[in-house]
């Protein structure tokens, strides 16, 4: 299979345009609208499967994990079609946008992938099925059901789960004076090495893009400084004192002259595998293929992003789940099964193993990922990822574009070294004017 260096399939922007989804005009077309149709799922034990036929659309990055959870299903349950297809999409808008566009000509999968940073589009447009947990084997890591989980229901089960890191070209860093990566721990840490290796050479060393996965890197900033992204009420939270002291971080590099001001982040990994970057902030997901990309042209490390103040809170969980949006009784059971099969030890392998990097939601299957051959240093800070981690985002799903605009346009702008406060709070107050909030 061809696929995008680096995995980038797995990485992009959750903004998605959703104005052909908004809610019907009308009492009638609101009760026929694509909320209402979604199903319970029946006993699997009352459903045959050789009369079932259930869909799956999904993105590449999880080929493998489908096929293996489609041959324990089918043992299971003889006769069971399922026709699952990955999407040819290029990220987690575009499979959206995909999705959309299929249920739009009468074509409604029963099981869907979706980006985390998307579950409230689902369940707000499209009334998304709770999960099954009760499928879900002994050894799944059910800490990670709370990136899926909307007012204490699970409506997507996680299956790719990566964390926000910094990576560190620890050859640069030598070559400079400017000490270890694993002693960078906070925001001035960062800055000072930075500073002594662009003194060093004399060119930008850092690469926050801005471009990609703005609302997730802006989370983590804030949550990092302590601060609250989305407030209980929905509207903004961020552009309080921790919020801002999180988010100086981007604007503070721009003045200093140690931002590259790469704005997309598939623009940015390149100077980083060449050497010319000595640090990234990324996502674990990608290390795997950044560990075969660099190889051993320089040593290099994967180290916890750095906060405020050294320690401050839960990192924002990236990646993606699963969906149920079966209207069928009996095919939200199978899909249902399928959930399970496809979090199962095996699939969790094939999802999390050598070529992304994930962090495996799998306890077993990490297990096995680091006691194998393919472990590296960088690709075991990935697969024995054990911190907290929250659920990513939280605003009104139905706005998921709008909202993700403003903040990639306030991250820009960071990037670009304007003005703290006012970018920051002008994209809180466009926010607030989006879900309603004053």
């Amino acid at each position: 299979m061809n696929r995008r260096p680096l995995a980038l399939a797995a990485l992009a922007l959750g903004a998605v345009s959703l104005a052909g989804c908004s809610a019907a005009s009308s009492d009638s077309e609101a009760d026929a609208s694509p909320a209402q149709a979604v199903a319970s799922a029946a006993a699997v034990d009352t459903c045959v499967p050789e009369d079932t036929t259930i869909t799956a659309t999904y993105g590449a990055q999880a080929e493998a994990a489908m096929q293996v959870a489609i041959a324990q299903v089918q043992e299971e349950y003889p006769g069971l079609t399922i026709d699952a297809s990955a999407s040819a999409s290029q990220g987690y808008d575009d499979l959206t946008k995909a999705i959309v566009g299929d249920i739009a000509v009468g074509k409604r999968p029963d099981l869907i992938m979706s980006g985390l940073g998307q579950v409230g589009f689902w369940v707000e447009q499209y009334g998304a099925a709770p999960i099954d947990t009760s499928a879900l084997a002994d050894t799944y890591q059910t800490q990670f059901l709370a990136a899926g989980t909307i007012d204490g229901e699970t409506y997507l089960a996680p299956a790719q789960i990566s964390a926000p890191v910094l990576l560190v070209n620890q050859s640069a860093l030598d070559a400079a004076g400017a000490g270890e990566a694993t002693d960078i721990t906070t925001s001035d840490e960062l800055s000072a090495a930075a500073q002594t290796v662009t003194d060093a050479t004399g060119a930008p060393s850092v690469s926050v893009p801005s471009v990609g996965l703005a609302d997730w890197y802006a989370q983590a900033f804030v949550q990092g400084a302590g601060g609250t992204f989305v407030a209980d009420d929905g509207t903004a939270a961020f552009a309080d004192e921790a919020g801002l002291k999180g988010l100086s971080l981007w604007s503070e590099l721009a003045s200093a002259g140690l931002e590259t001001g790469v704005l997309n982040l598939q623009d940015a990994i390149a100077p980083f595998v060449g050497g010319q970057t000595a640090f990234l902030v990324y996502t674990t997901s990608g290390i795997a293929n950044l560990q075969g990309l660099i190889g051993d042209t320089f040593e290099w490390s994967a180290v916890d992003l750095p906060t405020a103040d050294g320690v401050g809170g839960a990192m924002p969980a990236g990646g993606n789940g699963w969906i149920v949006l079966s209207e069928d009784s009996c095919r939200a059971a199978y899909a249902n099964e399928l959930v399970g099969a496809l979090l199962s030890e095996d699939a969790v392998l094939a999802a999390s193993g050598a070529e992304y990097s994930y962090i495996p939601v799998d306890s077993a299957a990490a297990e096995t990922l680091l006691a194998g051959d393919a472990v590296t240093p960088q690709t075991a800070y990935a697969w024995s990822y054990d911190k907290d981690l929250t659920a990513w985002g939280g605003f009104d799903g139905t706005k998921t574009a709008e909202i993700n605009t403003a903040l990639t346009t306030m991250a820009q702008e960071l990037q670009m070294g304007q003005e703290l406060k006012g970018s920051v709070t002008t994209a809180a107050t466009s926010i607030d004017a989006l879900v309603g909030g004053e």
